[in-house]
């Protein structure tokens, strides 16, 4: 590409009028100084002493013109410069957006995924998470401990300009069997139930708390094995996000892997990681016990 591919014909042409108004003001210069200086060694410019008196003048009138030309010249040239950059940047854009549709297109990794990370606690902390949240955060997990005992004030705040939903497994009798097989997944077999009915009961004064003061707070409890815990904030905006975090065989809470999934500008695959999450999400808690009625 060159600099006349991307300049105007406006641009152009000022840029032609400054390269010949430097070129002429350099050729009056130059035949003006020829003129004087063969006067000077002819006749001597004392017979033309109302041109002695005015060569000041001229030279500083010329040399006026030259740097003003030139100046033009220079800012036109500036102005050519800054127009290849733009179109260049333009160019580049449309490059990379390319590039990134292709390589999403022979990727491996779902397009949908942000972050894999090898310690999803460690290395996606909740405040960055769930700060940003405007209008839900939805959380499933175990006992959720952790949320009920160091991030209530955090919660307490997002129910007052959110919808916040809990789903945690029960923690009721009946579900002796399931605490025990949760249990050995964790390495906890002797704590987890205990661990789970003090959560469960946190979690229900928490919502209880929350609503006293107008906050919108529900928790629910589902009867089932567990298979990873999810954190969902702003599901339906464009920037929502989904956190995922594997359950592995006596993993400690500090070592699970896991996901950031974002929402696509567009939506290609129907099927695409993020609105999987979210429709799981759904469909437990529309078979979950409301614990906090």
């Amino acid at each position: 590409m060159t600099n006349s591919q991307s300049q105007t014909p406006a641009e152009l042409r000022w840029q032609r009028i400054a390269r010949r108004g430097s070129d002429a003001t350099v050729l009056v210069l130059l035949i003006t100084g020829v003129a004087v200086s063969a006067i000077d060694l002819t006749v001597g410019l004392d017979r033309f002493s109302w041109l002695a008196q005015r060569i000041p003048q001229i030279t500083l009138l010329g040399l006026a013109f030259f740097f003003a030309s030139a100046v033009l010249e220079r800012m036109t040239l500036l102005e050519g410069i800054r127009s290849d950059l733009e179109f260049l940047k333009r160019d580049l854009d449309d490059g990379v957006t390319v590039l990134n549709s292709r390589l999403d297109d022979v990727s491996r990794v779902p397009s949908e995924v942000a972050a894999v990370v090898r310690s999803t606690r460690r290395e996606v902390p909740l405040l960055p998470l769930l700060a940003p949240a405007t209008s839900s955060v939805l959380i499933m997990g175990t006992t959720l401990i952790h949320f009920a005992e160091h991030h209530r004030e955090l919660l307490l705040e997002k129910s007052r300009s959110c919808s916040v939903r809990i789903l945690l497994l029960d923690s009721s009798a009946a579900m002796r069997h399931v605490h025990f097989a949760t249990g050995r997944l964790f390495g906890e077999e002797e704590s987890f139930h205990r661990e789970l009915k003090r959560s469960q009961e946190a979690m229900v004064t928490l919502a209880a708390e929350a609503r006293q003061h107008g906050g919108d707070f529900e928790v629910r409890a589902y009867d089932i094995v567990p298979t990873a815990n999810v954190i969902i904030v702003d599901p339906a905006s464009p920037a929502g996000q989904v956190q995922v975090e594997f359950l592995p065989y006596r993993a400690s809470a500090n070592l699970r892997p896991g996901m950031l999934l974002k929402r696509q500008a567009v939506t290609v695959d129907a099927d695409n990681l993020f609105d999987f999450f979210v429709r799981h999400y759904d469909q437990l808690w529309s078979v979950s016990r409301d614990v906090t009625r």
